[in-house]
């Protein structure tokens, strides 16, 4: 009987470090997003952004700190990979991020858009991630991050609008196939 009691103890004192385990990563994780909410704020998408030039749907893959794909951002909604894509206006990006309010990047803080082929946990096709460069505004300092996206159809039209202002004529101009689902 004492080798059944020394098997449960064992057991127990193994489930008792797996939860603990778990606690100590559920504390880090809200830390480090409570730490990072201060640099990397959410910016809600205001009322008037004007017509859409382009919108494209697929996968949010990561968003990290500039040049540093492996620095994972966890704020606002940015920590996790899932559906997800962009709307292009003239006057900025709105990010989609399901489960996460819309966030609202200024064609001012966007930097650039180019292809990638990793990030923090995604290994994809060379140039298979569309990448979006953008400055967040925080209380302290600005922040440069990077969005990786990966979109099944149209990623070639995203990256061509996410790479600068759109034109200012009258008429709004299509990139690609629109929403693509």
């Amino acid at each position: 009987m004492s080798g059944d009691t020394g098997r449960w103890l064992l057991g127990g004192l193994i489930l008792l470090a797996v939860a603990a385990l778990f606690v100590a990563m559920a504390r880090t994780w809200r830390t480090r997003s409570r730490r990072q909410a201060e640099a990397v704020p959410p910016v809600p998408v205001p009322a008037d952004v004007g017509p859409a030039v382009g919108s494209w749907d697929g996968f949010t893959v990561a968003t990290t700190r500039a040049d540093e794909p492996l620095e994972r951002i966890t704020a606002g909604g940015l920590g996790f990979r899932g559906r997800g894509g962009v709307t292009v206006h003239r006057t900025g990006v709105v990010l989609h991020h399901a489960g996460a309010d819309d966030r609202w990047i200024a064609w001012s803080a966007v930097r650039g858009a180019d292809r990638a082929t990793w990030a923090i946990d995604r290994v994809v096709e060379p140039g298979g991630l569309v990448r979006l460069r953008w400055t967040a505004t925080g209380a302290a300092a600005a922040t440069d991050l990077d969005t990786y996206f990966r979109f099944p159809q149209g990623d070639a039209d995203a990256l061509r609008a996410l790479q600068g202002p759109p034109t200012t004529n009258d008429s709004p101009q299509t990139a690609g196939e629109g929403t693509n689902s």
